[in-house]
């Protein structure tokens, strides 16, 4: 069954949204703005220093973003192991203690 004639790809028909306020506002805006030349220079280096700050910032940022990861990906692969054993039954035998 089509909506519409769209169908998603998981073979479910989904339905097409609408254009909110915020939408036709900023369409009418567009269309009612003056177009005029735009006269402006930017210096190519003018970011540079800007740049060259936050550059290692964001090089730390994303570094403890991966080590973050791969640590809670290790706590969350002993907790599913934990709680497959536990539910398996798999649990070790307590050794039993020999008199000699």
């Amino acid at each position: 069954m089509t909506h519409a004639g769209y169908r998603s790809l998981a073979g479910r028909p989904t339905l097409r949204r609408p254009i909110g306020v915020a939408g036709l506002l900023l369409i009418a805006a567009v269309a009612l703005a003056p177009w005029r030349e735009a006269h402006a220079y930017i210096d190519p280096n003018s970011a540079g220093p800007l740049y060259q700050f936050l550059f290692p910032f964001l090089i730390a940022a994303v570094s403890m973003l991966a080590a973050l990861r791969r640590y809670i990906a290790r706590l969350f692969s002993r907790l599913v192991q934990a709680v497959v054993t536990a539910v398996r039954g798999e649990r070790t035998r307590p050794e039993t203690r020999r008199d000699p």
